[in-house]
């Protein structure tokens, strides 16, 4: 007598010859649309999948040692580029614990799949611990998009195949974002697919058609004073800053980026050497850039998340010209008017495509505004151009990629990005989610060791994403963690003073005991400890501390495995002049057009 499988259903016990399990299908259609690795920390439901992923050729199964750590990590792996990357995450438990990656994930638009074990559908009514009611439809609120292959009435072969190739066929949409795809363990394990039902060959990735230009490329032509303002979503493609110049160069235009000046701050900025009109981060505190973009006849801004007046102070009452792939989020910002004109889609194509329209070259802007002085005390000044020379001298061969999860520390690095080496791209969060750091940046690195991953954290990222170096020890990818370690959490003192509320008994200084480097080094990574010196201004001391630390950076980062480097920094407010503004910009002055 044949010997039953325990939580399957009649339907799916002993399956005839030529069917494969769900899991298999599932394995098949990962590879099918070009996944090729898959972070798991998985449990009992998931332990078929993980079984299908690791015994296909294509794919890579990678023990994350964690549930949020596996999503970030799948998340790191996808910011390079395409969505190579997903995660095996483990029913109620593994997805609650892994909810703040997925919203921040969602907030910072990167796709990856997130591959959800399930009780089987006749104990999921009993609330075994990994089953909540309607899991992946609450947990989808924090997702761009959720579907639960629990709903399925039976184990209907063509309805499970058409859910999981929708769920991944979502990633390749605008807006991008993660995708849950509910899994449950009968319909994994349970053989119940024709073999002769799963497609062949590589999936047709979805190609959105370019918008019609001819209102937009009719906007643009007409203004005499146009102005770009743009946010760091734009430069997730490669191509973005070439799309950007030959646009402004088209209409004409000065461009500024939208800049962050508390919460995480350090993302990837323009360089002026790649587009020759770019002003520099907009601050409406600054006279000049308030000037600039009081005298425009058109603001165009681009891939806008956070052009709202807490971030950008008031924007001008001139017509807008919106390019943008995330319409919702773009729109919650409500400056647009009926006046204006919304294009939405590709947002790089847009760029191109009304630069090719316009056939008559516009006069380049002039009178532009000076830099901005950044205001950082010279010895700040060069511990950025440290860590920006390290990154630079470690090989040419090798594109340097920042991974940010710090606070006061990015901020700094951002006010003086100048000293980072030109061809760096930059990845922060703009969920704020502390402690995403370092698995996002393990997940990159252990995906793509071709680049020079460095991630850099503050106090509370290490702390609270320490669980990550587990994976990166083991996996040895290929990355260095500046951990700056300056006593306290700096920027919220700053807050508490200007706010009022008793600093004095908060408990925001660091564990007084606790050694980063020697918890790395537990973990079996190589680690070294630098201490800045005490001083603000250029001194000998500064001076041959920078040396050091360039050079430690260069080492570490030409080794190729993984190194923590423990920075110990001054907490005193004035090394940190400039950094973490306590006030958000609703007060700002409306910008006006400078008074003849």
């Amino acid at each position: 007598m044949p010997r039953s499988t325990p939580e399957l259903p009649d339907e799916l016990q002993d399956p005839a010859p030529g069917k494969i399990n769900g899991a298999q299908a599932v394995a098949h259609a990962l590879a099918r649309w070009s996944i090729s690795t898959v972070f798991a920390y998985p449990g009992t439901s998931e332990l078929a999948l993980s079984a299908a992923v690791a015994e296909r050729d294509t794919l890579t199964l990678v023990n994350a040692r964690g549930d949020k750590e596996a999503a970030f990590m799948a998340a790191g792996g996808n910011f390079a580029g395409p969505a190579n990357c997903a995660a095996i995450l483990h029913g109620a438990r593994g997805l609650t614990n892994a909810l703040g990656a997925t919203a921040d994930v969602r907030r910072s638009e990167v796709p990856v799949l997130y591959l959800v074990g399930m009780p089987s559908r006749s104990s999921a009514p009993f609330l075994p611990p990994h089953a909540e009611p309607g899991l992946i439809e609450a947990a989808g609120s924090f997702a761009k998009a959720a579907f639960d292959c629990s709903q399925l009435d039976a184990a209907d072969p063509r309805a499970f195949l058409k859910l999981v190739d929708e769920a991944l066929r979502t990633l390749s949409e605008a807006p991008r974002g993660p995708v849950l795809l509910g899994l449950p363990q009968d319909l994994l394990a349970g053989a119940f697919i024709p073999s002769e039902m799963l497609a062949d060959g590589p999936a047709e990735q979805p190609v959105s058609p370019l918008p019609d230009l001819t209102e937009a490329s009719a906007l643009a032509a007409s203004a005499r004073r146009p102005v770009i303002l743009v946010e760091d979503y734009l430069l997730r493609n490669p191509s973005a800053e070439a799309d950007l110049a030959a646009f402004a160069s088209a209409i004409g235009a000065p461009v500024l980026q939208t800049a962050y000046q508390r919460g995480p701050m350090l993302f990837q900025q323009v360089r002026k050497e790649t587009v020759p009109t770019f002003v520099g981060a907009y601050d409406p505190t600054d006279e000049g850039h308030r000037e600039l973009l009081g005298s425009a006849d058109l603001l165009v801004t681009v891939e806008d998340r956070n052009m709202y007046p807490r971030v950008v102070g008031p924007l001008p009452g001139c017509r807008k010209l919106v390019l943008t792939s995330n319409v919702e989020a773009t729109a919650k910002n409500r400056y647009m008017t009926s006046s204006d004109v919304l294009v939405a889609g590709d947002v790089g194509g847009s760029l191109r495509g009304i630069a090719e329209k316009l056939t008559a070259p516009a006069a380049a802007p002039a009178g532009l505004p000076e830099p901005i002085d950044p205001g950082s005390c010279a010895s700040a000044v060069e511990l950025v151009r440290a860590v920006g020379q390290g990154l630079a001298e470690s090989g040419e061969d090798a594109e340097p990629v920042i991974v940010d999860d710090s606070l006061m520390f990015g901020g700094l690095v951002a006010r003086n990005y100048r000293h980072l080496p030109q061809g760096v791209r930059v990845f922060g969060s703009h969920g704020g989610f502390v402690g995403g750091g370092l698995p996002t940046a393990v997940g990159l690195a252990a995906t793509n060791p071709e680049l020079r991953v460095l991630t850099t954290l503050g106090d509370h990222g290490f702390t609270n994403g320490l669980q990550a170096l587990a994976a990166a020890s083991e996996h040895d990818a290929p990355l260095v963690v500046l951990v700056c370690n300056n006593g306290a959490s700096v920027c919220l003192g700053k807050q508490a003073d200007s706010d009022g509320v008793g600093r004095d008994v908060l408990p925001l200084d660091n564990v007084a005991r606790m050694n980063y480097a020697a918890i790395a080094a537990g973990f079996g990574l190589s680690t070294s400890v630098h201490v800045w010196p005490d001083e603000t201004s250029l001194t000998d001391a500064v001076t041959e501390a920078s040396a050091k630390l360039s050079a430690d950076i260069q080492r570490a980062l030409s080794a190729r495995r993984p190194h923590l480097i423990e920075l110990v920094t001054p907490s005193r407010p004035d090394f940190w002049t400039g950094v973490w503004r306590v006030e958000g910009m609703e007060r700002a002055p409306l910008p006006q057009a400078a008074q003849d």
